[in-house]
């Protein structure tokens, strides 16, 4: 079964937000399909729903409303309509970083989200987005200080619209 579209995180399996699990039922919908969300959930009441959900259920918004659960923090994000921070908070898989994640925007709207990168990634499978990493670096930092797994680390998103690279550095 094909994973459902989520233009926001367009591969949440390849940045480690759903893992398959032929055996894990969904919290919300009792359906066993292959995939569990692992990414963060929030949510004042239930504290125990990431590893617990189908993607499905995420992408359709009935795991948001039947939780009263969020899966990405908006708090950060300026200038985007409404719908678009509705879409990220309630339908899109999150990810998990060292510090409180944050969503990076350009064009007016949520850039997608493509994964964590270290040095070997920026080489291997973003070498575009070199320069977007380049402009975040710290003074004395050096894109060779970047790990994947480790910190520092870099989140790599892009554009939507203008298919720009965009950014962002973190470290416990």
């Amino acid at each position: 079964m094909d994973l459902p579209a989520f233009p926001y995180h367009p591969d949440p399996v390849a940045t480690g937000s759903v893992e398959i699990n032929p055996d894990k039922p969904c919290l919300c919908c009792n359906r066993i399909r292959g995939y569990v969300y692992t990414g963060p959930a929030y949510s004042e009441r239930f504290h125990y729903l990431s590893g617990c959900l189908c993607p499905w259920c995420i992408a359709d918004g009935s795991a948001a409303k039947r939780f009263q659960a969020e899966f990405t923090d908006t708090g950060t994000l300026d200038g985007v309509p409404d719908a678009v921070v509705t879409q990220l908070a309630t339908r899109t898989p999150g990810f998990v970083a060292w510090q409180q994640e944050r969503w990076l925007t350009c064009c007016n709207d949520a850039a997608a989200y493509l994964g964590r990168a270290g040095s070997a990634e920026l080489e291997q499978d973003f070498a575009a987005a070199r320069p977007a990493v380049q402009r975040e670096l710290a003074p004395g930092q050096e894109l060779t200080d970047l790990q994947k797994d480790g910190e520092p680390t870099a989140y790599i998103f892009r554009c939507l619209h203008c298919n720009e690279f965009l950014a962002y550095l973190d470290e416990a």
